[in-house]
């Protein structure tokens, strides 16, 4: 469950939490990454970054309206 506080921080697990991209831009991220041929030793990096991203778009979208 989450909190919301002043400022649009929000309280999640105890923790205070303020995410410094909007889903909108998480989305864009996300759909670039996936659009985008990668290459090589890149492919593994950019696997690691899509995975945080993604746990990042769920997190915020499941706490957006609570």
């Amino acid at each position: 469950m989450a909190i919301n506080a002043k400022g649009g921080i929000k309280i999640v697990e105890g923790k205070a939490y303020v995410h410094p991209l909007s889903l909108l831009e998480i989305e864009f991220v996300l759909t670039l990454l996936a659009e985008t041929e990668h290459k090589g030793a890149a492919l593994h990096k950019v696997l690691q970054v899509t995975y945080k991203l993604r746990d990042e778009y769920k997190l915020i979208k499941e706490h957006q309206n609570t």
